[in-house]
C-alpha cells in the first residue's frame, strides 16, 4: 500500500486546479411564455391542461421549446430554480391545479432539467435560511413533479456514471476501464497499461459555489508519473480512466426511440467550456453496431430523451455516459440541421395532446 497522508489545503484538488473553465449564467428569463404570455386558455375551462417545466433560466432548449409549444397552443408553466424566490406557487395536489400568473394552470406533462438547489438564489447571510429555501423548493417541486396522473418525460430516475457503465458493458458495448478512488495513485494498481489515464468527476461536471457562477470540473489527462506524484488524498473521489486516443466523439441523442447521431471534433477536453469555438460538428448515420444496444439501454432507463456519448477509436465506439437532461442546440447549430429539436417538440407536444384527450 502507498503511504497517502490526509488531504491538506495546501494543494488543490486536481479537478480545482488551474486553468479552470467559469462561467455567469443570468437568471434573465429569455422564455417567450413568460415574457410574452401563455396561449389563450379561454376555450380550455377553467383548468387550463399545461406542460410543466423544472429547470433554469439558461436551458435555451426549453426557451426555443417554449416559442414552439406557443405556437401550436400548448402553454407551458415553467418553474426555473434561478428564479425560484419571484415564483408565486399555489399548488392544490388534490385538484392538481396550480395557480400562476393569475391562471389555474393542470400540469399534464412534466420534464424535469435543470431545477437543482445549488442554483436558487438567497439574499441573505442566514446559512439556516439558505438551507431552509433550497431544501423547501426542492422538496416542494420534487412533489409536484410527482404528482399522481401527470406524464413524464424521462420518468425514472437518472442512473449514476458507474451505473450507466455496468449497464453499458451489459449492453455489449465497449467501456474504459475505470477506477473510482480519492487515492489517485493507487488507480495505477488497477488500470492496465502505461498509457496516460484521464481523470474526471463522478457527479456533475461543474459545480456552483454560488447561484448563477458555474466553476468546470474538466476532465485532465495525465501521465502515469503525474499521476504516481499525486501521493496525498483528494477531499472527494473522482473516476480515474485508462486514456483512449480517438481523432472524434460521438454524440447520439434519442427521442422518442429515433437515433440522431453526429461526430464532433474537439481540440481539447475542455473546448465546450471555452466556448467551443474550434469544435467541429458533422450528422454523420447512426453506426449500426450501436443501435441495438442504446434501444436496449433506452428500454431499461426508461428514457425519452438523452444523449449518448462515446469514443470514437480506432477499435470501435466506446461508451462513455448518457446525459438524460441534455442539450442540443450546440450540435444542431454548429452541423446546420434542426432534427432533435423538431423530435423533441413532436414529442412533448404529442404526450400533452394524449394527456388532455384522455
Amino acid at each position: 500500500m502507498l503511504d497517502i497522508p490526509a488531504h491538506t489545503a495546501g494543494r488543490r484538488p486536481l479537478l480545482l486546479r488551474e486553468p479552470l473553465h467559469r462561467s455567469s449564467l443570468s437568471a434573465e428569463s429569455l422564455d417567450f411564455q413568460v415574457r410574452v404570455g401563455r396561449p389563450d386558455p379561454s376555450e380550455r375551462g377553467p383548468q387550463t391542461p399545461c406542460v410543466l417545466v423544472l429547470t433554469r433560466t439558461a436551458d435555451r432548449e426549453i426557451d426555443e421549446l417554449s416559442l414552439a409549444l406557443a405556437a401550436a397552443g400548448v402553454p407551458i408553466l415553467r418553474l426555473d430554480s434561478d428564479r425560484a424566490p419571484d415564483h408565486d406557487l399555489c399548488w392544490d395536489p388534490r385538484a392538481g391545479v396550480v395557480i400562476a400568473d393569475g391562471a389555474a394552470l393542470r400540469p399534464v406533462v412534466c420534464w424535469a432539467r435543470y431545477f437543482t438547489a445549488g442554483s436558487i438564489p438567497v439574499a441573505s447571510p442566514d446559512a439556516a435560511l439558505a438551507a431552509y429555501a433550497r431544501a423547501q423548493w426542492c422538496a416542494a417541486t420534487g412533489a409536484l413533479a410527482s404528482a399522481p396522473g401527470v406524464r413524464h418525460v424521462n420518468p425514472a430516475p437518472a442512473p449514476d456514471r458507474l451505473a450507466q457503465l455496468d449497464a453499458a458493458r451489459a449492453a455489449g458495448l465497449a467501456t474504459p476501464v475505470t477506477v473510482v478512488t480519492n487515492a489517485p495513485a493507487e488507480a495505477l494498481r488497477c488500470l492496465p497499461g502505461h498509457g496516460d489515464v484521464i481523470v474526471k468527476s463522478v457527479g456533475e461536471h461543474f459545480v456552483e459555489p454560488r447561484a448563477g457562477e458555474l466553476t468546470g470540473l474538466t476532465p485532465r489527462r495525465l501521465s502515469r508519473a503525474q499521476l504516481a506524484a499525486e501521493a496525498q488524498r483528494e477531499p472527494a473521489p473522482v473516476i480515474v480512466q485508462e486514456f483512449l486516443g480517438s481523432a472524434r466523439e460521438l454524440r447520439i441523442y434519442a427521442v422518442g426511440g429515433r437515433l440522431c447521431s453526429f461526430a464532433v471534433a474537439k481540440p481539447s477536453l475542455s473546448a465546450l467550456w471555452d466556448g467551443g469555438q474550434e469544435l467541429v460538428v458533422e450528422e454523420i448515420p447512426t453506426p449500426p453496431s450501436l443501435e441495438a444496444p442504446l434501444r436496449r439501454l433506452l428500454r431499461r432507463w426508461d428514457l425519452d430523451v438523452a444523449a449518448f456519448d462515446f469514443l470514437a477509436t480506432p477499435n470501435g465506439p466506446v461508451f462513455l455516459e448518457v446525459n438524460p437532461a441534455c442539450d442540443w442546440l450546440w450540435c444542431e447549430r454548429r452541423a446546420g440541421v434542426a432534427h432533435v429539436g423538431a423530435a423533441v417538440r413532436g414529442l412533448v407536444e404529442t404526450a400533452y395532446r394524449r394527456e388532455v384527450a384522455a
